[in-house]
C-alpha cells in the first residue's frame, strides 16, 4: 500500500447556499487580470494593480526585471483531484473483479479537531492497493484464500481513513508463506497510521524497514518519516520535536540506494518540513528563486502563496505598517515590492519613493506612481521616468495608465489627454482602463457618451473568483464612474441630451433615457418627459402604445397622470442608471412590465440609498482611476448647472421610495377623478408594487390606504376583484 508524497494538512468544507446565483458582469476584473492566457503564457501584464493576488504580482515582477514568464502562475490545482477519483476507481474494479463486490464505502477525510480536516488516506493508496492485489492474485491464484484474506485486511485498513475506532485486519493463517506475512504487517502498520495511532505507527514501520526479506522494507523509514511529519503538523501546536525525527527518518532514506524510486517524494517531505519548521527561513528562499530564477518549480510558487497567507493573511489589501514582522518578511527586492503593492497607507507610499529613488528598477517606478498623491514633491519627477518607458517594455500600459492618471490628478489635463491620444491597448481589460481615463478628461457631452461603454471582460458568481466564460457578453456595458456621473453628477436637461444622442448603444441609451423620463415625471418637467417618450417608445416597443399615449396627454394634470400610468405599468422604469451590472440586468432588451419578483428590482428605492449605495461597489474603476474614489463633476458643466443638479438631486430625494409615492400619487388620483377606471388600475398596480418594491416602515400605511380607496370607490371593479391584499 504505497503512499503519495504530499501531505494535506487541513481540508477546507464550504457550504453553499441555494440560489440563485448572481453572476457580475465586469469591465476591469478585481484580484487577478482578465485575460489570464495572455498574462500567464506570454507574460502580457497589460495594467498591473495593487491589489492582484500574489501569484499575478510574482509574474509582473518578473517580466518587469525582464524575466521570462512563469508558467506556474496559471496552473491551478483542480477542484476536483481526478488522480485520486481514478485510483478509487481502479480500487473498486479491482476489489470487484477477485472480492465479487464493490469495497465497501469509505470516507477519506478526518476530524482532526477544533473545526479542522485532513484528507487521510490519499489516492495512491488505493492504486497502490489495487496494484498489490493484482499482483498477489498473479502469484496465489484470483480465487485463493491468499487473495480473499488480503482483500478483507485491506478493507479493515480503509475502514480507519475516517472512522475513530481502530480497526485491525486479522493476523495471517498459520499457513501463510513470508509474502503474505509481510503484506499483513505492512497493512497493520498501516491502519495504525490511518487510525492517528501514530507513535505505534512509527514502530511498525521501523520493524519493516529492519526485516530484510519484507518486499516493503524500503517503505519503512520512508513511512515512518510521513507517520512522525503527520504527527507533528496534525497536533494542536506544531511539535518540533517530532518535526525532527521526522527529518532524520527521511534524511535516511536519501541515504539508501535500494529506496531510490521514493527520493524525489522524500525530498519533497524534506521541503515541507523546512517549510514548517522554518517558515522565514523558507520564505526568503522561495522569493529569491520566483524573483530571479529562470525556471522555479510549481510547488515553490504554491509554498509561497501558503507562506505569505500565514504571514500577512489571505487577503490582498492590509495596512503596511502593521505588518507583522515585516521586515523580515521584506528581505528580497520582490517581497518588498509586493508587500508595498498590495500595502495602504502613507509608509508604503514613502518605501516605494525609497526604493525608486535608490534603484531607479520599473517595478519600484510603477509603485511608486500608483501611491503618488497629486501633492507629492516627487510627482514631477515620477512623471518625466514614466515618459521614458516605451512600448516594448512588458510594465508599458502600466506605467502609461499611471502616467495619465497622475497628471489628471495634478490637472495637467491637456497633456493627459495628448497621451491618451497616442495609446491603443492589445486587451479588453486595458482599453476599458484608458476608456475610463478619457470619460474622465471629457470636454463635452459627446466625448462623455464616447467614453461610457465599456467591453465586458469578465462574468463571475458575486462573491466568487471562477469567471464563467460561457456567460461571457459582448454587449456593451457601464462601469460605476458612468453610473455616478449619469447618477449624481449630471442635471435633467443632460440626462434628456444623452437620451437624444445616438452615441450610447442601444440597451445602455435605454437605461440612460428610462431615467431621464422617471425622473422628469417625479421633478413635474413634463416636456421633458414628452421630448423622451418616443425615444423609450422605439427602445422598448412593449411601452410604445403607453409612450404615445403619454404624448398626447395635454395641460400638467393630464400629462402627470398619463406618466402615472406609464411608471405603474412597467416596473422596470427606473429611476437609476446602474453602473456594474449582472447577468440579470444583461437579459433585460426592453423595459420588463410585470414585477421582479426574485430580485425585486422595480422602480427606485430613494434617491438617498439602494441603488445609488457605492459603499460595496465591486467596480475597482473608482478607486483605479481617481484615487481618493470620488468622482466629480465633468468639466464641461458649468456653475449653473451643477447647482441644477444639486437642486434637483435634493428634489428628488424628498419623494421616497417608489411605492410609497405610486401609491400616495394613485389614491390622489382617485379621489380627483372618482369615475376613471384608469384610478381604479393605477391603485391596484400600486398596491402590487407594495409587495414587491422597496419598503419602508411607511410603505404598509401606504398599501393600507390605496386597498381601501380602491374598494371603496370602484368596489365592482375588475381591478377590486383582483386585488384582495395590501402589504
Amino acid at each position: 500500500m504505497k503512499q503519495l508524497p504530499f501531505i494535506v494538512f487541513f481540508a477546507v468544507v464550504s457550504v453553499l447556499a441555494c440560489g440563485p446565483y448572481i453572476s457580475e458582469v465586469l469591465p476591469v476584473e478585481t484580484v487577478r487580470p482578465a485575460d489570464l492566457t495572455a498574462y500567464n503564457e506570454r507574460g502580457e501584464l497589460g495594467v498591473v494593480r495593487p491589489q492582484f493576488a500574489r501569484r499575478y504580482l510574482v509574474q509582473a515582477y518578473r517580466r518587469m526585471t525582464g524575466r521570462e514568464a512563469l508558467p506556474a502562475v496559471g496552473r491551478f490545482g483542480p477542484e476536483i483531484d481526478e488522480n485520486a477519483t481514478d485510483a478509487r476507481k481502479q480500487w473498486s474494479e479491482a476489489h470487484a473483479r477477485f472480492a465479487g463486490v464493490a469495497p465497501p464505502p469509505i470516507q477519506t477525510e478526518r476530524n482532526i479537531g477544533d473545526y479542522q480536516w485532513i484528507t487521510n488516506c490519499l489516492g495512491n493508496a488505493f492504486a497502490s492497493a489495487a496494484q498489490t492485489l493484482n499482483e498477489r492474485a498473479a502469484r496465489y491464484g484470483a480465487g485463493s484464500s491468499q487473495v480473499r484474506e488480503w482483500i478483507e485486511a485491506q478493507d479493515r485498513v480503509f475502514q480507519n481513513c475516517r472512522e475513530e475506532n481502530l480497526a485491525l485486519p486479522d493476523p495471517p493463517s498459520a499457513s501463510a508463506d513470508s509474502t503474505a506475512r509481510a503484506d499483513r504487517q505492512y497493512q497493520m502498520a498501516s491502519a495504525y497510521f490511518y487510525a492517528m495511532r501514530y507513535d505505534e505507527a512509527v514502530q511498525r514501520f521501523r520493524a519493516i524497514a529492519a526485516d530484510q526479506t519484507s518486499p516493503w522494507q524500503h517503505y519503512g523509514r520512508y513511512l515512518a518519516g510521513r507517520a512522525r511529519l503527520r504527527q507533528a503538523t496534525t497536533a494542536k501546536e506544531l511539535d518540533r520535536a517530532r518535526l525532527a525525527e521526522a527529518e532524520t527518518e527521511l534524511q535516511l532514506v536519501l541515504k539508501d540506494a535500494s529506496a531510490r524510486s521514493l527520493h524525489a517524494s522524500t525530498r519533497g517531505l524534506l521541503d515541507r518540513i523546512a517549510l514548517t519548521a522554518a517558515p522565514a527561513d523558507r520564505l526568503r528562499l522561495l522569493s529569491a528563486e520566483l524573483g530571479s530564477a529562470a525556471a522555479p518549480t510549481d510547488q515553490a510558487l504554491t509554498d509561497y502563496e501558503r507562506l505569505m497567507d500565514a504571514a500577512v493573511g489571505d487577503t490582498t489589501t492590509y495596512e503596511y505598517d502593521k505588518i507583522p514582522n515585516r521586515a523580515a518578511l521584506a528581505a528580497t527586492d520582490m517581497n518588498d515590492w509586493i508587500l508595498v503593492m498590495q500595502g495602504s497607507g502613507s509608509a508604503a507610499g514613502q518605501r516605494a519613493l525609497t526604493q525608486w529613488k535608490q534603484t531607479s528598477s520599473v517595478p519600484w517606478l510603477a509603485a511608486a506612481l500608483w501611491k503618488a498623491t497629486p501633492d507629492s514633491p516627487e510627482a514631477p519627477a515620477l512623471l518625466q521616468a514614466a515618459e521614458r518607458i516605451e512600448r516594448p517594455s512588458p510594465a508599458f500600459y502600466t506605467i502609461a495608465f499611471l502616467r495619465v492618471r497622475l497628471l489628471t490628478l495634478r490637472g495637467r489635463n491637456d497633456e493627459a489627454r495628448t497621451a491618451l491620444a497616442a495609446l491603443s491597448a492589445p486587451d479588453a481589460e486595458t482599453v476599458n482602463l484608458l476608456t475610463a481615463l478619457r470619460f474622465k478628461l471629457a470636454r463635452s457631452m459627446d466625448e462623455l457618451l464616447a467614453a461610457a461603454p465599456r467591453l465586458p471582460v469578465s462574468n463571475r458568481d458575486i462573491g466568487w473568483t471562477y469567471i464563467d466564460e460561457r456567460k461571457l457578453t459582448t454587449d456593451p456595458i457601464f462601469d460605476d464612474d458612468a453610473g455616478v456621473v449619469f447618477n449624481e453628477r449630471l442635471p435633467l436637461a443632460r440626462l434628456v441630451e444623452a437620451s437624444k444622442s445616438g452615441s450610447l448603444p442601444a440597451r445602455l441609451r435605454m437605461r440612460v433615457a428610462s431615467a431621464a423620463f422617471v425622473r422628469a415625471l417625479m421633478l413635474k418637467r413634463y416636456e421633458e418627459a414628452r421630448a423622451i417618450a418616443p425615444i423609450l417608445g422605439k427602445l422598448s416597443p412593449s411601452v410604445a402604445a403607453d409612450m404615445r399615449r403619454y404624448e398626447a396627454a395635454t395641460g400638467p394634470d393630464d400629462s402627470h397622470l398619463a406618466g402615472l400610468r406609464v411608471l405603474l405599468r412597467t416596473p422596470g422604469l427606473r429611476a437609476a442608471v446602474k453602473g456594474i451590472e449582472d447577468d440579470a440586468d444583461q437579459g433585460e432588451k426592453e423595459l420588463s412590465r410585470t414585477f421582479d419578483h426574485l430580485f425585486r428590482r422595480n422602480w427606485w428605492c430613494g434617491f438617498d440609498k439602494g441603488e445609488f449605495d457605492r459603499s460595496d461597489a465591486t467596480s475597482q474603476i473608482l478607486r483605479l482611476a481617481y484615487h481618493d474614489g470620488d468622482v466629480p463633476y465633468p468639466a464641461f458643466l458649468s456653475a449653473e448647472e451643477i447647482a441644477a443638479t444639486k437642486a434637483e438631486w435634493a428634489a428628488l430625494t424628498a419623494v421616497g421610495t417608489a411605492p410609497n409615492y405610486l401609491a400616495g400619487e394613485s389614491v390622489k388620483w382617485a379621489r380627483a377623478r372618482p369615475t376613471d377606471l384608469n384610478a381604479a388600475e393605477a391603485l391596484a398596480r400600486a398596491v402590487e408594487g407594495t409587495r414587491w418594491g422597496c419598503k419602508d416602515k411607511a410603505t404598509t400605511a401606504a398599501s393600507r390606504t390605496a386597498f381601501q380607496t380602491l374598494h371603496k370607490l370602484f368596489p365592482k371593479s375588475e381591478w377590486a376583484a383582483r386585488t384582495k391584499y395590501w402589504y
